[in-house]
């Protein structure tokens, strides 16, 4: 009986391995939602997200990290006043602060859109909407 228990051992390993590997998300390394930009104190987690025309891209500083953001269209901390996109975008953008959940954007025209952060520099994201 010992014999027959030891030589499920193996089984349940491999099985253990099995639910393991299917509980991860595959092509996304993060647990971050898709159309999600996250930031932390000083930059975006990412620096491009695509997204479908329609959709929402949902600006988050979870941790509130960073004190004040305030995202505009443009790049290198300027915001480019003449660039076409949503119009909370358009300069001089939104200020999400400390303790703000989130800033919910939506990108209804293809194209690529170049975002800034006008506090922190080097802080820019592009979003292509396809």
């Amino acid at each position: 009986m010992k014999r027959l228990a030891f030589a499920f051992i193996p089984v349940l390993f491999m099985l253990a391995l099995i639910v393991g590997a299917c509980g991860k998300q595959v092509g996304n390394s993060s647990s971050t939602p898709p159309g999600t930009v996250t930031m932390d104190a000083t930059n975006f987690v990412v620096h491009a997200i695509t997204v479908k025309a329609g959709d929402t891209v949902h600006f988050v500083d979870p941790a509130g990290s960073g004190g004040t953001h305030v995202i505009c269209l443009g790049k290198d901390e300027s915001c480019n006043t003449s660039a076409t996109g949503p119009t909370a975008l358009k300069g001089p953008g939104f200020t999400i602060n400390a303790g703000d959940p989130s800033k919910d954007i939506v990108f209804d025209t293809a194209g690529t859109y170049d975002i800034t952060c006008t506090v922190h520099p080097n802080m820019n994201v592009t979003v292509t909407v396809q």
